[in-house]
């Protein structure tokens, strides 16, 4: 009989460091896209009192000879000394339907999420970008960071938060990690210097205005997973270059797109590709300098797969 094999947050730590991460994911979204893996779209489940969540992601992928199925709480934990997002994730033999690991999934989730957004930054962030704007200094801001600094030569980071010790606990432990100035933004018209934006925030309002934009911008909206969710304002989204992780997903939960949509500023088709177009060249990313790219991710459970799969230390199968 199979022993179950079990993961903490160390253990994905040590074996998949971020640029690995990236590659992962790189593979992950080539299967999305392709219709290779089999992802319904997440289940979810309100509090009574809708004061937490519950989600449930199901995926199966032949290459990766897996199901999976992640279960992720999210709570506002901020007075219990909890984490925001907690979970787990059992992961089955394709074959034999045994069991085969059970990992925890609140690093899993940010490791996953930050390599999406590193990538989607390599492919369609201007290649000379050097200052990087994050919104929401939590958990999700770090491996933020940490996608963004491995593909871009980023040497400043300006972090915009509502609570200022927060912020600027997580600028020094940052700045002291990756060795790079990190400072807590005093206006909002420091935007206007970002090359790229990582919003990680759950506000149910845009966290920034069109006009603090600079030209040729790439974000990555990251935060909001819910269609009464919005970082990013409507006309940005009209007026940009839309890449998504999954079109399905996120014409159903992502509100900066969803809000849009209902406002009649644009349509389902103002979604240039998914991630995995792009990676596989049958569409194009960024063809200017001056053009606005965004990523809007709501995450995929192909994405969790991938890792899983390195995890278990299995080979793709063709």
């Amino acid at each position: 009989m199979n022993t179950l094999k079990q993961f903490s947050k160390d253990d994905i730590r040590k074996k998949i460091p971020m640029g690995k991460a990236i590659d992962l994911m790189r593979e992950a979204f080539l299967q999305l896209s392709a219709g290779v893996a089999q992802v319904p779209v997440r289940t979810v489940i309100d509090s009574h009192d809708r004061s937490g969540r519950v989600l449930f992601m199901p995926s199966y992928s032949g290459a990766y000879g897996l199901f999976g199925l992640k279960m992720v709480s999210v709570f506002d934990n901020s007075t219990r000394n909890l984490p925001i997002i907690q979970g787990m994730m059992m992961v089955m033999d394709g074959q034999t339907g045994t069991p085969a690991g059970l990992i925890e999934a609140e690093y899993l989730t940010a490791l996953r999420t930050g390599a999406a957004s590193g990538l989607a930054t390599d492919l369609l962030s201007r290649k000379d970008s050097e200052i990087l704007a994050i919104f929401g200094p939590g958990t999700q801001a770090e491996t933020q960071l940490e996608g963004i600094v491995t593909v871009r030569p980023i040497k400043e980071v300006i972090v915009f938060g509502k609570a200022q010790n927060k912020t600027v606990s997580f600028c020094q432990r940052m700045g002291e990690k990756f060795n790079i100035k990190i400072y807590a933004a005093s206006t909002p018209n420091e935007l206007n210097r970002a090359d790229i934006i990582c919003t990680a925030t759950t506000s149910p309002t845009p966290v920034f205005q069109k006009a603090h934009l600079k030209k040729g911008v790439h974000l990555n909206g990251i935060g909001s997973y819910k269609p009464s969710m919005q970082e990013i304002p409507s006309n940005v989204i009209q007026h940009s270059t839309l890449i998504v992780d999954q079109r399905e997903a996120s014409l159903r939960e992502a509100g900066d797109i969803v809000i849009p949509i209902r406002q009649g500023l644009i349509t389902n088709d103002h979604i240039h590709a998914e991630l995995g177009e792009i990676i596989s060249g049958s569409k194009k990313g960024r063809t200017s300098e001056d053009q606005i790219t965004v990523f809007k991710s709501v995450g995929n459970a192909i994405q969790d797969l991938a890792l899983a799969h390195c995890m278990l230390g299995k080979e793709l199968r063709s």
